[in-house]
């Protein structure tokens, strides 16, 4: 039996699927080094938020300085983009090869050469949930959503998931307000915007306690 349902880390939420260990979904192929990687094939963005929460706890710190250092990423004035693992070389020649899997709506092959630099292959996202961006707490694959999208509580996920997306935004931009206003930026002055959302006051979404989703074991296992 598998199931969805809410799980709140230190004011973190996000959606758990409990059949990720099973993933057969067409997003799920890698076809680089990194095997067993599930969906995780996205580049995270780090927003203020996301940050302000590392920027809140010494472990957090050590997380976002790991975050930092990443060879590949790029220190965006409000967000840090974490860019991960590609096979280009691999991704090119199976463009060429024109021999082509058939991988459904997905139009973008390069996702199967891609990897996010926080997994670990046949364990997932290496970053506690609660500094984890909230797309990936929040992401549910398209064979998931084929999975529950019958029962009487999908409206529910997707409505709340929805509303918590607007709260995260508008965080956002008043934390961006008053970086703005106090001339600062990660680019211009990273230590400074650190320090300066160390004394923000960290809002937390009250986020509700949803009715667990059940599969029945009559679907094929995806995602």
């Amino acid at each position: 039996m598998e199931m969805i349902y809410v799980s709140v880390d230190q004011g973190v939420p996000r959606y758990v699927y409990t059949g990720c260990k099973n993933c057969s979904s067409i997003m799920g192929i890698s076809m680089c080094s990194i095997k067993n990687r599930g969906c995780c094939y996205y580049y995270p963005k780090f927003t203020l938020l996301e940050i302000q929460r590392m920027a809140k706890s010494l472990e957090g710190l050590r997380v976002l300085e790991t975050i930092r250092r990443l060879p590949s990423v790029e220190i965006h004035p409000f967000e840090i983009y974490a860019r991960g693992y590609f096979d280009e070389e691999g991704y090119i020649r199976y463009m060429e090869s024109g021999n082509k899997i058939d991988a459904g709506s997905i139009q973008d092959h390069s996702i199967f050469f891609k990897a996010c630099p926080f997994v670990k292959s046949g364990y997932g996202c290496t970053l506690p949930p609660r500094y984890r961006t909230y797309v990936c707490n929040f992401f549910l694959c398209d064979e998931v959503i084929e999975k529950i999208k019958g029962n009487s509580s999908f409206e529910a996920y997707i409505k709340e998931r929805e509303r918590y997306v607007r709260w995260v935004e508008w965080e956002n931009t008043s934390l961006k307000e008053i970086l703005f206003e106090n001339k600062l930026d990660l680019v211009k002055d990273f230590d400074g915007t650190i320090k300066l959302l160390q004394e923000i006051p960290l809002n937390i979404y009250d986020f509700p306690q949803l009715q667990p989703i059940v599969i029945s074991a009559g679907f094929s296992r995806g995602a």
